[in-house]
């Protein structure tokens, strides 16, 4: 997610009714348990990068992960866990039953890639080549996916090689189809849980604001629901020089622009986050004709069922009230796409102190205010209550990057690091719950 803004720890009481302070809750309940972690962190850690590079020289699309999900297959399969695939596509699920009773949890990776062409330089840069949308384009991982995956891969092998000490069940999820905003959905639709009961569910999102050594957090809504329209403006079109005779679409669809402003900032409660951005606006070819159409696109992005729900019925009755007075008729088709992530606030505070120590520090944390980008893990956290964790992986001096750009490059250093936080984080969830 990006243009995330950071506020400082202190702050934290004034932004999260009822999170009291990270020293005053339960650290690691066993300190021997992360030691054991941060020694097998290292042992794996060499091949884990491999792993990661491998990943990344071999992107795949949304849906057409088929490499990288026997990947994963395989290598869970190696570490003697039940494995189920082709489940929602191509996903992945990975059961470890642990030594002891206790309920069960899930982590979720993510593992397709983008339709960029990669322009890092890197010695293991992806040459994949794939068609989306009718046209061949490169295939990169810049978004992160191959640091998800991979971070998944070596949390299964810690909990794996501490079987004996985990209380309950983990599944590890190895998600199609993020970037369409579709996959985890169905991945649910498929079963992914027909045979479980999650009591909590976990994820990683590279974090392209933060150097790799810290971990954000966002209690509450931290995704937005991404909705959108495409509205078709019609007209009998005429000459540019009698524009009596006919309505002029491009005027109806200017005015549209303008009211939808006018309406966030009106009739929207400056309390609940909105943004209707329209992105695209097409109409006509030549200077002096009005044109017989104009088309428009917009996203439409807020936080919660019934915001969502509001914002389509105030720009429906816009259009529609802008249009007839103008004499314009009009098509509208509006959508509902994923829905907005939610952190319960309750579990983030329960697992943010396993996070701080085996971070080596609570100033290691970093809190964000909501971000109006788009998540899929938000469908998972409807099935349990559910904690998405930025993994920082600015790489030290780089000045900055950025997701979904040809140029991102991720410091590697993020993969161990958010093997050892996620493992402890899990380990000691179920130790407690299983008490």
């Amino acid at each position: 997610m990006n243009n995330k803004k950071s506020v400082s720890l202190s702050l934290a009481a004034v932004l999260i009714l009822a999170f009291r302070p990270l020293a005053s809750q339960p650290a690691v309940g066993d300190e021997r348990a992360l030691s054991r972690i941060e020694v097998l962190v290292g042992e794996i850690a060499p091949r884990l990068i491999d792993i990661r590079r491998d990943l990344h020289a071999h992107p795949e699309l949304s849906g057409r992960e088929f490499r990288t999900a026997a990947l994963v297959a395989d290598f869970l399969r190696g570490l003697g866990l039940e494995v189920r695939t082709g489940i929602g596509g191509t996903g992945v699920l990975g059961v470890l039953r642990g030594g002891k009773p206790g309920p069960t949890v899930g982590f979720r990776g993510d593992m397709d890639a983008l339709p960029i062409t990669e322009e890092t330089g890197l010695p293991f840069a992806s040459r994949m080549k794939d068609v989306h949308d009718g046209r061949e384009t490169g295939v990169m991982h810049a978004c992160g996916h191959d640091i998800h995956t991979t971070v998944l891969l070596g949390v299964a092998e810690v909990l794996s090689r501490l079987r004996q000490e985990v209380a309950g069940t983990v599944l590890f999820i190895a998600q199609p189809a993020e970037e369409e905003g579709d996959g985890a959905l169905a991945m649910i639709q498929d079963g992914v849980f027909r045979d479980f009961k999650p009591q909590a569910l976990f994820a990683f999102h590279v974090d392209d604001t933060l150097p790799a050594g810290r971990v954000s957090y966002v209690p509450g809504y931290a995704g937005a629901n991404c909705d959108g329209f495409k509205l078709v403006i019609r007209s009998s079109g005429c000459h540019g020089a009698n524009p009596h005779l006919c309505v002029d679409p491009i005027v109806v669809g200017a005015q549209v622009v303008v009211a939808l402003q006018a309406m966030l900032s009106r009739e929207i409660d400056v309390r609940r986050n909105a943004v209707i951005t329209v992105g695209s606006f097409h109409a006509g070819s030549a200077s002096n004709v009005i044109p017989r159409e104009a088309v428009l696109s917009a996203t439409v992005r807020s936080y919660g069922d019934d915001q969502r729900r509001l914002l389509r019925e105030k720009i429906e009755r816009l259009v529609e009230g802008l249009c007839r007075a103008r004499g314009a008729e009009y098509d509208l088709n509006y959508h509902f796409g994923t829905i907005a992530l939610y952190n319960d606030p309750a579990l983030l505070e329960e697992i943010l102190p396993s996070a701080a120590e085996a971070l080596g520090g609570r100033d290691r944390l970093v809190l964000y205010l909501p971000d109006m980008g788009g998540e899929d893990f938000s469908y998972f956290a409807r099935e349990a209550p559910g904690a998405m964790l930025g993994l920082g992986v600015v790489p030290e001096g780089s000045g900055g990057v950025a997701l979904h750009s040809p140029t991102f490059v991720a410091d590697e250093a993020a993969v161990p690091l958010g093997v050892k936080v996620m493992s402890a984080v899990i380990l000691n969830y179920l130790a407690r719950r299983a008490r």
